[in-house]
């Protein structure tokens, strides 16, 4: 998984000490603070190797606040971050009142990146099921709720928050239909590494079955979840 990064420049105005008792019960997996900077993450679980994916992460600085977030080795670095842009103007409101700076430098390549991602759109999407079709309804229905939202009081932040939340759950479901069942693909998966004395190459996998590199590690978690298989070493 690969990272990239958005820096805004910004003056602390205040002890960020109160920020962080702000964003202390939003969700995050990780909240650090000490000598004058503040950094929370979210990640989602880890890789074969054990280490965290890292969903996204906020710096905190004297005069600037990064956004630094991953993106999957199966999704473009456009389309993530039009998934990640509603939380990083959320979070620039709650952080107002700590710093002093000007939301609106980000906003321009923000609408650019939002009107050149909506003539991309897969066309293969209105072939979808009944049942994607009701999650894209509902996956409208939040992106409307993030636009009402947006800008608005710090009780209105954390429903944005709870929204992304919920939005990373539609999103994974939605992958999911489109993509092998978890049964198939950890019974494939068994059967080729039970066939090549247990070596597997991912990408080779993923060509033959038709499914990404990300997947297919996501699958031989499972295996070594539920007990079926080792790793290496161990």
């Amino acid at each position: 998984m690969s990272e990239e990064k958005i820096v805004i420049s910004a003056t602390r105005k205040k002890q960020l000490s109160q920020l962080a008792s702000l964003l202390g019960g939003l969700g995050f997996s990780m909240i650090s603070y000490s000598n004058e900077r503040l950094v929370v993450e979210k990640v989602l679980g880890e890789d074969l190797k054990g280490k965290p994916n890292l969903d996204y992460r906020i710096l905190f600085y004297d005069n600037s606040i990064n956004f630094i977030y991953g993106v999957p080795p199966n999704m473009s670095q456009r389309a993530r971050m039009l998934g990640l842009m509603p939380l990083l103007l959320n979070v620039l409101n709650l952080s107002e009142e700590y710093y002093d700076m000007k939301p609106s430098a980000v906003f321009s390549p923000i609408k650019d990146l939002l009107n050149d991602l909506s003539k991309v759109v897969d066309k293969d999407a209105v072939e979808l099921s009944a049942e994607l079709e009701d999650l894209r309804a509902k996956f409208n229905s939040l992106n409307a709720r993030y636009t009402d939202l947006v800008g608005s009081s710090e009780e209105n932040a954390r429903v944005l928050l709870e929204c992304e939340r919920r939005r990373d759950e539609l999103r994974n479901l939605v992958e999911k239909l489109r993509a092998m069942t978890d049964d198939r693909l950890r019974e494939e998966l068994y059967l080729w590494l039970k066939m090549h004395s247990g070596n597997i190459d991912v990408r080779e996998f993923g060509k033959v079955h038709n499914v990404s590199p990300g997947r297919v590690e996501e699958g031989l978690d499972m295996l070594i979840k539920e007990g079926f298989i080792k790793r290496r070493g161990e």
